[in-house]
Parts: structure tokens; sequence; C-alpha cells
């Protein structure tokens, strides 16, 4: 009796969705597809899109209009959720206020005269997080 090696478990399919160049555009990324196939990206109102993996079954794609749920597919592969595009704006959101925060604070702790915003092509996701970073650095200006 000879025993065999195991196999290699083959991971499955993985994508998510964020935001990308606008409010109507939103970038799907996925990985452990079969490499070099094409992947079929649906939204469950309107956007899609067809884009081929590359040697590692990664892959990513760009695509418009998109609402609801975003799944990608492979023929004979199983459907993946991505997620919606929904999530993909508030994820967005999120980094933006980070980025705000974080060169307020910094501005502030550097020079304690931070200059009002107007004058910076920002949104105003980005302005807030801004501000409240400003203010959470001014402990060091006080002294």
């Amino acid at each position: 009796m000879t025993l065999a090696a195991p196999s290699a478990v083959a991971a499955s399919p993985t994508c998510g969705v964020s935001r990308a160049d606008g409010p109507e555009h939103l970038e799907v990324v996925g990985e452990d597809f079969t490499p070099d196939k094409a992947v079929f990206i649906e939204s469950a109102h309107g956007a899609e899109g067809t884009v081929r993996t590359d040697a590692d079954g990664a892959f990513s794609e760009t695509i418009s209009h998109a609402a609801g749920t975003v799944s990608a597919r492979q023929a004979g592969g199983p459907e993946v959720r991505c997620g919606t595009a929904e999530q993909g704006a508030r994820g967005n959101a999120q980094e933006q206020y980070a980025a705000g925060y974080k060169a307020g604070y910094a501005a502030m702790k550097n020079d304690c005269d931070v200059r009002d915003l107007k004058r910076v092509p920002v949104n105003d996701i980005f302005r807030n997080g801004f501000e409240d970073g400003a203010a959470a650095a001014q402990r060091f200006c006080a002294g």
C-alpha cells in the first residue's frame, strides 16, 4: 500500500469593490481565479465588463454605473460576490477622510498656522478629515 501525497487545496476565488475615478466608476479586483481566462463582471442593476486574469489568477477592472451587488464569474466556475457598489463608495469615503485627517494633523503639528483649504482641490470628505485632524493637533500649538 502506498500513500499519496495530499493534494493541494485550490484557493477559492475572491473579489472586492471600491470607487475609482469619480462617482460613476467602480473598480473590481479579484484573485485566485483561473489564470489567463476571462472573467465576466456584472452588477445587479446594469454595469458589466469582461477582463482577463493574469498569470496568477488576479484581475482589476473598472466598470461604470454599477448599482447593487457586484459579482464576478469565469466560465465553468462559481459566481463570486464581490460586494455592493454602495460598499465601494463607503470604503472610498473612509479612505478620503483618513487622508484628510492625516494631512490636517501634520499641517497643524508642523507650523500651527493651517491656512483655509479653499485653494486646495479637495472634496468635502477630505476637507472634513483635514479640519478634524488639524483640530486634534492643536494641543501642539498651545505651548
